[in-house]
């Protein structure tokens, strides 16, 4: 036994007996919570120390003696809260299993990459030009498109934990990592024959015409219907982010837009637009690759507040469903 060793074993025989005869009871909760921070290369005596000064634990000798015991286990680095004082034992447990405070960020689905931008800028933790200039970098997805020029449509829509120390990279990295478990699920299912790029255009496109998951299948159907008869897609959504893109995006769709020559206006170009408009999530990744059986080739919002869309075959059908939402719309005003 090294002499090291033989000092750690006479600690903690000189304090088992503390340690085994300590018993903190019930323990009332902190009058607020308690934050404890441990850096990378703390010492466990500065970690007891810590704890001890804080209240956290009644001796920080019980702690140590809790590390003799548990030579193996990692203290792991982070911001730990606590409610009440523990016993040494289970704040040693805390800790070794990395209980960090985390803090969740939110992401809606449909979102492009500037609006998540802004959305996990608002943690606080992750700073908004970092995480676009992360974004603007398709290289973490070029083995599945090789057309990408940056991570839109990329970066899924899910909750994530940060903590303390998260970074830019470790979100994006994170983003991009359930994107890709998703859309190989997605892809898994497939029932129509399509290329990745063209299905994470379509996925987007999708996603941003419809609130509703049980009408993404027929909105896929008639974007799939439209392209094996080679018309245009006509999708406002893609005519508001080539505006977004040159800067001129006017809060909302003008008829004058409409002929835009920007690459991304599906009114004037025939076929998908570019790239993707928006991150999809699964059931519009799902809709891209299993659209539903259907002959319908337009649909049109329904007359009130996100009551869903009309869908028809024939032009004639659709203009009259245009009529109908035109006239619910003069009655507003």
């Amino acid at each position: 036994m090294t002499k090291s060793a033989r000092k750690w074993v006479a600690v903690g025989a000189a304090f088992l007996v503390v340690s085994c005869s300590t018993d903190p009871g019930a323990s009332e909760p902190f009058a607020k919570p308690v934050f404890v921070d441990i850096e990378r290369g703390t010492t466990t005596y500065e970690i007891a120390e810590s704890l001890e000064t804080r209240g956290v634990i009644r001796s920080k000798w019980d702690f140590i003696v809790q590390r003799v015991w548990n030579r193996d286990a990692t203290l792991m680095a982070g911001e730990y809260k606590f409610e009440a004082p523990l016993d040494a034992e289970e704040a040693f447990r805390i800790i070794a299993q990395g209980k960090v405070v985390l803090y969740p960020i939110t992401v809606p689905e449909g979102l492009n990459r500037f609006e998540v931008a802004d959305v996990v800028s608002r943690s606080g933790q992750i700073d908004r030009a970092e995480f676009l200039a992360m974004t603007a970098d398709p290289s973490p997805v070029l083995d599945l498109f090789p057309n990408a020029e940056t991570l839109e449509g990329a970066l899924f829509p899910e909750t994530y934990n940060l903590t303390r120390d998260s970074t830019a990279t470790d979100l994006v990295s994170a983003m991009v990592g359930m994107f890709r478990d998703q859309f190989s699920i997605a892809r898994g299912n497939a029932m129509a024959e399509i290329a990745n790029w063209n299905a994470l255009i379509l996925a987007s496109m999708i996603e941003k015409e419809t609130f509703h998951p049980e009408e993404r299948g027929l909105v896929s159907s008639v974007f799939h219907n439209r392209i094996r008869l080679g018309m245009r897609m006509q999708c406002d959504p893609t005519v508001a982010y080539g505006l977004i893109l040159d800067g001129r995006y006017r809060g909302r769709i003008f008829r004058s837009d409409l002929s835009d020559p920007h690459p991304y206006n599906t009114y004037v170009h025939e076929g998908l637009p570019p790239g993707p408009i928006a991150s999809p999530g699964r059931d519009s990744l799902r809709a891209a690759f299993t659209p539903e059986e259907s002959d319908y080739l337009f649909f049109v919002a329904k007359p009130g507040v996100r009551t869903g869309h009309v869908f028809s075959e024939s032009l004639v059908a659709h203009n009259h469903a245009v009529r109908d939402l035109r006239k619910y719309q003069r009655t507003l005003r």
